[in-house]
C-alpha cells in the first residue's frame, strides 16, 4: 500500500483496513483493473463475504447473491477498503443550492433530498442478516441493482450507487457539437 493510495482514501468515505479489522456487518470494498471500478459486499465473520457477482470472476452470466471467502473476494486487489457510513451519509446529503443549480434543477439530487430522510444504519446482526435474506437473487442490474447498491442497501436500506451517480455526473457534463 502506498503512500499516495492512503492519503487518497483517508480523505474520502473509504477506510483501509487490515483483514483482520473487519467486523460483521461491515460494508467492504475492493478496486479492480486497477481502480477502473471498485467491487462491494457485506463481511459476515470467518473469513466469509456476502456479494452480487458471478461466482468464477464479478462478471458473467450467472450473477447472483452469493456467500464467498474474503480471500476470493479479494482476489489480486491490492487492498480492501470500508465504507464510513458518518461520512458517506454527510457526503450524501443534500442542500437546496445542489437542487437548483445555475443550469437548472438537478434531479438526481431531488432524489438524493427525498430519500435522505429514509437512511437508517442497521446493527451489524442486522446488516448480515439482510444480506442472507438475498441469498440466491438473481436481479442484477449494473445500473439500478449492482454490488453496490446491494450492500449499501443491506447497511442503510437505501439501495444507491455513488459508481453510478458519478458515471451520470460525468457524462452529463459531456459536451455534443
Amino acid at each position: 500500500m502506498t503512500d499516495l493510495v492512503v492519503h487518497h482514501e483517508s480523505s474520502s468515505i473509504k477506510r483501509i483496513v487490515k483483514d483482520d479489522e473487519l467486523r460483521p456487518g461491515d460494508v467492504v470494498g475492493v478496486h479492480r483493473m486497477r481502480g477502473l471500478y471498485d467491487h462491494y459486499g457485506i463481511y459476515t465473520g470467518n473469513g466469509e463475504m456476502i456479494h452480487y457477482a458471478d461466482p468464477s470472476g464479478d462478471f458473467g452470466t450467472n450473477i447472483i447473491v452469493h456467500r464467498t471467502t474474503l480471500e476470493k473476494f479479494k482476489e489480486d486487489s491490492e487492498y480492501i477498503f470500508v465504507i464510513d457510513f458518518d461520512k458517506y451519509i454527510q457526503k450524501n446529503s443534500v442542500k437546496i443550492t445542489d437542487i437548483i443549480t445555475p443550469l437548472g434543477i438537478n434531479v438526481g439530487n431531488i432524489f438524493k433530498l427525498l430519500l435522505g430522510s429514509h437512511y437508517h444504519l442497521y446493527s451489524p446482526e442486522e446488516t448480515v442478516r439482510r444480506a442472507e435474506e438475498r441469498l440466491g437473487e438473481r436481479h442484477y442490474n449494473i445500473a439500478t441493482n449492482n454490488c453496490e447498491h446491494f450492500a449499501i442497501w443491506c447497511k442503510t436500506g437505501v439501495s444507491e450507487s455513488t459508481q453510478v451517480e458519478d458515471f451520470l455526473q460525468k457524462i452529463s457534463k459531456i459536451k455534443i457539437h
